[in-house]
């Protein structure tokens, strides 16, 4: 079984807990390294939008997707922010998941290589370095295989962890090659290392970045999660107006003090991030690719409490205070 064979370890990023006024309902969260595309959920919570719509909000730093749908399974975690690759994989196996929420619909990330690398063929039979094996990393990396005419079997993948693990790989020697996204992406091209591939150029549809909760959970606590929504969706404002506030907070939590490489991670993922976080049902079936088949994609996310934060004209109201 897929989750049994998971090994997981859950790194506390120090809980970070906002204190109640009055009674609030807490939620947990997990997000799942320091990639830019999880930069609105740390801004959601600086920003005080958990307090401002009634809930306390922990967050907790889990080392790899799987780990993260572990925990949510158990009951341990409300909601998981990651890459859709972990918890599509989940509601196929009859997990009970479901996408509540999509902020980055693209696919945001380039392959690296270390400079002696010239060419396609120079990649052959050399390893390269993911950040989990059967995550978000591997998929980028197997689809730059096809636009580069490489083979699966061409390279060998390494896990190996963060970005600045793998950069470390990458300038040791241990590896060639690695999939990175900014804002570790600039920090990489800054020490010498350079892009051969950028799958962000190719605008592929793809849940880079979603919200997961339980489907039975959303059922029953449903108000809880429209109050979490509310909140997500006035830090998604937050995170595109503003700038400032939002590199601070960035540099905090990817612990990197090269704030120019912060300010074009923002600048990268901020056109392209979604205001209004309704999941792509194109981007769902991109990501199934071949499993798409019998299978509905409503089966994996859920845009009804979005809609209907539409609907009401919250999203209208905030997106207009924020202008």
């Amino acid at each position: 079984m897929w989750f049994s064979r998971c090994k997981w370890i859950i790194i506390f990023f120090g809980l970070l807990t906002v204190a109640p006024s009055g009674y609030a309902q807490t939620v947990r969260i997990s997000y799942g390294g320091t990639s830019g595309y999880n930069a609105p959920l740390w801004v959601t919570h600086e920003a005080g939008m958990f307090k401002k719509h009634g809930l306390t909000a922990e967050l907790i730093l889990i080392g790899g997707d799987a780990a993260s749908i572990q925990a949510l399974l158990a009951n341990e975690l409300h909601f998981a922010n990651g890459a859709a690759t972990t918890p599509i994989q989940a509601t196929l196996q009859g997990a009970d998941t479901v996408i509540v929420a999509s902020s980055y619909n693209l696919m945001p990330y380039s392959l690296v290589v270390h400079p002696d690398v010239h060419s396609a063929a120079d990649l052959k039979g050399k390893r390269m370095a993911v950040s989990r094996l059967g995550g978000i990393t591997e998929f980028a990396a197997k689809l730059t295989f096809e636009k580069l005419g490489l083979g699966p079997k061409d390279m060998t993948l390494i896990q190996a962890g963060p970005d600045a693990q793998r950069i470390a790989a990458m300038q040791s020697g241990a590896v060639v090659a690695t999939i990175m996204a900014p804002p570790g992406l600039y920090v990489a091209t800054s020490l010498g290392l350079k892009v051969m591939a950028d799958l962000g150029e190719l605008e592929v549809k793809y849940p880079s970045a979603v919200m997961v909760a339980r489907r039975s959970y959303v059922a029953q606590n449903r108000a809880t999660v429209k109050k979490f929504l509310m909140a997500f969706i006035e830090g998604l404002q937050v995170y595109a107006q503003k700038k400032d506030f939002t590199l601070g907070i960035m540099q905090r939590y990817a612990k990197l003090r090269d704030r120019e490489a912060m300010a074009k991670a923002h600048d990268y993922f901020v056109k392209n991030t979604t205001l209004v976080p309704l999941t792509d049902a194109v981007a769902v079936k991109n990501a199934l690719a071949d499993k798409a088949a019998g299978r509905k994609l409503e089966d994996f996310f859920d845009n009804s409490v979005v809609e209907e934060l539409v609907d009401e004209g919250f999203v209208e109201k905030v997106s207009k205070a924020y202008r």
